[in-house]
Parts: C-alpha cells; structure tokens; sequence
C-alpha cells in the first residue's frame, strides 16, 4: 500500500513538471498599426516551435509563412516570402531574425537572457518595471525588442520590434 501510495504521488508529481513546462500563446501581429497576422508560441520543455502568417485576405498584396524551432541542437527557421522560399539554421538565424531566438529564450528560460555568458547574441538588455527592453547590437534591420511582461505567465503579454519596419505582436490568447 505504501508502494503504491508512493507510485502515484510520484507519477503525479512527474506529470504535473512536465505539463507545467507546456506553454501556449497566440499573438496578433500588427505592422504599424495594421493588423496582418497570427504568430503561434509553443513551448514544450527544452523544444520550443514559433509559426506565424499573413492573413489569408492579405496573402494577395504579401504573402508570408514562417516556422521557428528551437531546441538544445540548435535553431531552424523556414519561411515563405510570397514564392520565395528559404531555410536558416543556428547562426544564420541570428544575423537575419535576431528577435526569434531572442524571445524564445526568454520565454523558455523565464528570465531575461545572460548576456556575459552568450556569445553568439551581442546584445544589450535593459530592464524597466514591467519591460525588457533588448537591443541587438549587430543587427541592421532590428534596432529594438521591448517585452511587456505579463504577472500571470512566462508569454509575454506584448513584443514590440523596432526597426526598419515596426512590428507589434499582441498576446490574444
């Protein structure tokens, strides 16, 4: 009885880690202020997928499909630009989309990313109540990442790249 009692307190306590660590988010992405498509955030442990896409009633003007997956191998990013299709890994990744390994990394660790101890992202971090701000220091299309932090989970609650282009992504779920 004893055994058994300790088996499955085990077992729950197992389950329970494991499902914890499962985060899920979807954003609404604006560029300006025109909203043109959903950015999907999957968190599974160590692994974590990122997909995102125009809106369909948008895919005439600009179409674009893109897959992000991180895992401790390393990164891969796939993505469409209307015909164009073109794949990244690891640190190609980080020079031409440096805000995707960059918020996943804070959302997977849940902490602001290190950055005495990652040399392949030369950024500079700021912290200021409730945002991260990141700056990537190499990049030439990206000159700011601010992260709105939400209380209630590791998914932030807003993402506001500036740059050559202001994108905006806005957690809806």
């Amino acid at each position: 009885m004893k055994q058994t009692v300790y088996l499955i307190l085990l077992f729950l306590t197992i389950s329970f880690n494991s499902f914890a660590k499962d985060i899920k988010g979807i954003y609404k992405v604006y560029v300006y202020f025109l909203p043109v498509g959903e950015v999907v955030f999957d968190i599974r442990g160590d692994r974590a997928t990122v997909k995102g896409e125009t809106y369909k009633s948008l895919r005439w003007i600009y179409n674009y499909t893109f897959r992000f997956e991180a895992s401790p191998e390393g990164y891969f990013l796939y993505e469409k630009e209307n015909k164009k299709e073109k794949v990244y890994k690891n640190q190609q990744i980080e020079k031409k989309k440096p805000w995707l390994p960059l918020i996943v990394k804070y959302i997977m660790e849940g902490k602001k990313p290190d950055t005495e101890n990652d040399p392949h992202f030369p950024y500079k971090i700021e912290e200021k109540g409730d945002r991260v701000i990141i700056y990537p220091l190499k990049s030439k299309k990206v000159k700011k990442i601010i992260i709105k932090l939400s209380k209630n989970s590791r998914l932030p609650e807003k993402i506001d790249i500036e740059g050559k282009i202001d994108i905006t992504l806005e957690r809806i779920k």
